[in-house]
């Protein structure tokens, strides 16, 4: 009986599924939202303090491909720090889908 919780683990593993989807609006409201504010503007003391971004804007969305704001959000431009060794893959996707959901 306990082999089972480990075969199920291992098939997981195998297809490459992540156990657990990332939540990007929790990570959103964690590492980005007191720069770039909830609603992703940038309407906020640290987001006019530091020139954040404002991802609402739809020229900025036109402008820039998923895989743009993904390396954004892996190196760090500026004085944001760099999530590549911090966040998963998966979070980081999940970042730029919440980045994304600003602009619609």
């Amino acid at each position: 009986m306990k082999t089972m919780p480990v075969a199920l683990l291992a098939a997981l593993l195998l297809m490459n599924v992540p156990a657990i989807a990332a939540d990007g609006p929790a990570l959103y409201e964690e590492h980005c939202a007191k720069c770039h504010g909830d609603k992703g503007r940038a309407d906020n003391f640290r987001g006019y303090l530091y020139f954040s971004r404002n991802f609402a804007k739809p020229g900025w969305q036109a402008d820039r491909s998923d895989d743009e704001i993904m390396d954004a959000i892996d190196r760090g431009p500026r004085i944001m720090p760099a999530f590549r060794k911090s966040l998963t893959e998966e979070e980081r996707k999940a970042l730029v889908r919440v980045v994304r959901s600003f602009g619609q």
